[in-house]
């Protein structure tokens, strides 16, 4: 029998746009430019849904409400069978629950699930269904993520269990021609909790009640989320507000990146950290947080610095510290460069994606950092 040309379809239930909706995107922008065929399923009311359109990109908007639909189950599964599509990923349990039975109708080969968060997987006789019966393996975005599935899924075959890191467009984000003449320290995020942003509040309210010895630093905050009204009141209370940013929902992130000097990432728990390798892809040292995978792009010492997570007076300290230093700073920063763009490139990630999307088996090739 001759093979089904491939067709990649992403699905991906969440209306907001984030992290994940940004890599589904740009990955079914590029795949797209390399002559393979790409869609795209999520919600009809996906703020994001726009996007597609206007690149073009093959999509169906289908509700994803409920699990174990048998309504959505056969509109999926007649979109696998009319468009012929060979291999799924789909993003959130939610999204597995629904596809992975659909796919099964429709015979497609390769089913993946997603986990975009260091997050264990619930121990119910249902995920074992969804996770090693009907899928056929599941993507991680980092070794920490893969460690924390396998613990608290041992049930599950670490064979199936697949790594592929976040890519980054290294000649998209580049480092500034000229760094900012005063410090600048950034954060990129959802203004959620998970952040750390209570931590990197109480940090900020150290440095802004003490004296420095040459121009103040500024904080500049990109990102929404319903801590930004206790923010707005933070801020107000500071004895230097000006000199804190709330930019909102940030189009342009190389831009971004280009006028900062320091990222903050003091999150709890992430997937990839694709923030943190955006920065360092752009030159950027990072003080980050020592959790979930946070230590596999940010290397102490040598491109940004680790502070526990929670001690926002070691966030202060650290953040201090490379305000203090542009020089340490630039040479943390082409390190991080470096890396990203040995490790984290996103056309070799891409090319990991095709190459699972087609064979599951296959193996990983590891990288140094």
């Amino acid at each position: 029998m001759t093979p089904r040309p491939y067709h990649l379809c992403l699905v991906d239930s969440l209306r907001s746009y984030g992290g994940a909706e940004v890599w589904f995107l740009d990955t079914a922008r590029r795949l797209q430019r390399r002559g393979l065929r790409v869609s795209v399923i999520t919600q009809p009311d996906a703020t994001w849904l726009p996007r597609l359109r206007a690149d073009g990109i093959d999509h169906a908007a289908i509700p994803l409400r409920f699990d174990a639909a048998p309504w959505t189950w056969f509109k999926l599964a007649r979109w696998f069978l009319d468009g012929g599509v060979t291999a799924i990923v789909a993003n959130r349990t939610k999204d597995l629950k629904a596809c992975a039975v659909a796919g099964r109708l429709a015979g497609v080969p390769v089913i993946l699930g997603s986990r975009e968060s260091d997050f264990p997987l619930k121990d119910k006789w249902y995920y074992r269904w969804y996770f090693d019966r009907l899928a056929t393996g599941l993507l991680v975005n980092s070794e920490a993520t893969r460690s924390t599935v396998l613990t608290s899924a041992p049930w599950l075959d670490p064979r199936r269990v697949h790594l592929l890191y976040k890519g980054i467009d290294t000649d998209r984000f580049t480092p500034a021609a000229r760094r900012p003449a005063s410090p600048v320290v950034g954060f990129v995020g959802q203004l959620i909790a998970r952040k750390g942003l209570h931590d990197l509040m109480a940090a900020w309210s150290r440095i802004d009640a003490e004296n420095w010895p040459g121009d103040r630093p500024r904080l500049h905050l990109a990102g929404e989320g319903p801590l930004a009204g206790e923010i707005e009141t933070w801020r107000a209370g500071l004895s230097h507000p000006g000199e804190v940013d709330l930019r909102g929902f940030v189009e342009d992130m190389p831009a971004f990146y280009r006028g900062l000097s320091v990222l903050a990432m003091p999150s709890y728990a992430e997937g990839f950290g694709l923030a943190a390798a955006e920065a360092a892809s752009c030159g950027l040292p990072v003080v980050a947080a020592r959790a979930s995978s946070l230590p596999e792009i940010v290397k102490d010492g040598r491109t940004g610095l680790l502070v526990p997570s929670g001690d926002a007076s070691a966030l202060a300290e650290a953040l201090r510290r490379l305000c203090l230093d542009p020089a340490l700073c630039q040479d943390m920063g082409r390190a991080g460069r470096d890396i990203v763009c040995r490790c984290f490139g996103v056309e070799a990630c891409l090319d990991r994606l095709v190459e699972l999307t087609r064979n599951p088996t296959a193996k990983e090739a590891p990288c140094r950092t």
